[in-house]
């Protein structure tokens, strides 16, 4: 019953769209008990705005309980007989095509099953919207009994986050959009002190290795690993880098130079911390649970690694 459901409400809503977006096309469509969705490729914009504007004319056709007529015509005369028809007659192999006509509103060509009245879809939501490429558009949906609970939980969601924003209704598209750009400022903010920062530090020689043993806090992640990928490059060198946020991220890193593998040595620190992590013999990270004394912790592993290194033949 649903199937039959979602396939009517998907034709109403393609020619609601249509009629809000007359350039937009369908690629396919996806009715699914765990998804509904239609593929669709507009050269314009598709906004919020005319997509809403489409699902209220969809609604507003079921609700008007129009009849679904199933019409047969023959593949020579279908454009003659439907001439507003959406139909591909390089996809149809038969001499006989079917035609779903939604009461004065839509004519499509379709093998699928279908309700007798629009009434029975109920109620259409569109649930998801997702820009796959630069002109397709991945939209997600669901009716009746489906579309109903879906949209009393994106409302429980809606007043959660208005409560959250401190912000009425009307200001919260507003009030995100500005906490964007003060994240987006933050994040800059970090990537440069996280350059500074790292530039600062120096390496200790160790049995003619250069060791970075560092402790670091507040610094971007991604920057972090970045910048020890650009050290290892350095001959004779090895890293043991401890980024601190919430927890522990741990980096062990060689240059090519020296044969030692770093994964049994960032396991055997991340041990310490409940931690765990992998990656190559030359680098290797992973992350753990800050302890009370994770800073006597590092400064006993450092003592460790000095006397690895020492035992090392470069």
């Amino acid at each position: 019953m649903k199937d039959k459901r979602a396939h009517t409400g998907e034709h109403i809503f393609f020619r609601s769209l249509s009629t809000v977006i007359p350039e937009v096309s369908l690629d396919k469509i996806s009715i699914k008990e765990e998804k509904n969705a239609l593929y669709i490729r507009c050269p314009v914009e598709v906004s919020w705005e005319k997509l809403l504007e489409a699902k209220r004319l969809t609604n507003d056709i079921i609700a008007q309980d129009r009849k679904v007529i199933v019409h047969n015509s023959r593949k020579g005369d279908v454009l003659k007989d439907f001439p507003n028809a959406r139909i591909k007659l390089d996809r149809i192999q038969t001499d006989e095509v079917r035609i779903i006509e939604v009461e004065n509103y839509d004519y499509a060509a379709c093998s699928g099953e279908h309700v007798c009245s629009t009434k029975e879809i109920d109620f259409f939501l569109l649930t998801k919207v997702n820009k796959t490429g630069e002109d397709t558009y991945r939209l997600e949906f669901e009716v009746a009994e489906n579309a109903k609970a879906e949209a009393m939980r994106l409302s429980k969601i809606a007043l959660a986050s208005m409560e959250i924003l401190q912000s009425a209704p009307e200001n919260v598209e507003r009030t995100i959009s500005n906490l964007l750009r003060e994240n987006e400022k933050y994040r800059r903010d970090i990537n440069e002190f996280s350059e500074k920062s790292f530039e600062s530090i120096s390496p200790k020689d160790v049995s003619g290795i250069n060791l970075y043993f560092e402790t670091l806090k507040g610094l971007d992640r991604k920057l972090v690993i970045k910048k020890a990928g650009e050290l290892i490059k350095q001959s004779k060198t090895v890293l043991v880098l401890f980024l601190i946020d919430d927890g522990i991220f741990v980096i062990c890193g060689r240059s090519e130079d020296i044969d030692y593998d770093m994964r049994p040595l960032l396991n055997s620190i991340l041990t310490k911390f409940g931690g765990r992590g992998g990656g190559r013999n030359n680098f290797a990270q992973g992350g753990g649970s800050l302890t009370d004394d994770y800073e006597d912790t590092i400064k006993d592993i450092e003592v460790e690694v000095q006397k690895i290194l020492s035992s090392l033949t470069c």
